[in-house]
């Protein structure tokens, strides 16, 4: 039996590790931000400073109760953070085949529907897109597959159907997550066409869904690889192309 202390230290390395790395990204997304988005209440040293205790705090909590229902179901959330393994390439490798069909199904969903995506898909730059995809990864997999995702499971009865269920649901809230993206990157809600609404929910479902296959069969952390794998294909190799 896992100790409670054992399992918070996970989850602590887990959220400190999105803090640092959701932190360094806010200098370099700042500048391509509208104007009036711009000012900062405080000023950045310590606006981030504040920021990643945060979120050490908020996703340490969610991610400790997380890993807690996740063993209630028999699962072990986290064992790259308590033993070493070797399939942390496969994950990836997951990762990087979502990736190139996520840019395939853009392209054509561009090239035979045009104007029902947003212009902007990319954080700009490099740098930027690298930051912004390890810290998504890092505070989605513990949000939606982690705490989500061990929540469902605690909830709907043991056995397929109620994993299946469990799986859509925290696929689905992920979908929907993005949804305040969307409407910012299209300049507000009456500007979004409505077939977007569909490539939001299916391609970022479909995404969700192969991520909480990958936590359901080997943790959180392969889940982050696997969701890293895919964003570096998507925001950092694609504009590298373009380049």
């Amino acid at each position: 039996m896992v100790r409670w202390l054992d399992d918070l230290k996970s989850a602590l390395v887990l959220a400190s590790a999105f803090a640092l790395v959701a932190t360094a990204t806010v200098p370099l997304l700042l500048p391509s931000l509208p104007p009036e988005a711009r000012s900062l209440p405080l000023p950045l040293p310590v606006f981030c400073t504040v920021l990643a205790v945060q979120l050490v705090f908020v996703y340490g909590l969610l991610g400790f109760v997380g890993i807690r229902l996740a063993r209630t179901r028999g699962l072990e959330p986290v064992p790259d953070l308590t033993a070493l393994r070797s399939q942390a390439a496969a994950a990836f490798a997951v990762g990087l085949g979502c990736g190139a069909l996520l840019v395939a199904a853009v392209a054509a969903i561009q090239s035979f529907l045009p104007g029902t995506l947003p212009g902007t898909l990319h954080p700009p730059g490099v740098a930027a897109a690298l930051l912004a995809s390890t810290a998504g990864s890092l505070g989605e997999e513990i949000l939606f597959r982690l705490f989500a995702l061990s929540l469902l499971l605690w909830l709907f009865p043991e056995g397929r159907a109620g994993r299946a269920l469990a799986i859509g649901g925290s696929a689905l809230a992920f979908a929907a997550a993005h949804a305040p993206a969307m409407v910012f990157l299209f300049g507000g809600w009456q500007e979004v066409p409505p077939v977007s609404w569909v490539w939001l929910m299916a391609l970022n479902g479909l995404l969700g869904g192969t991520f909480g296959l990958v936590f359901l069969r080997a943790g959180v952390v392969r889940a982050v690889l696997a969701h890293l794998g895919t964003d570096v294909v998507w925001h950092v190799a694609s504009q590298l192309l373009r380049a």
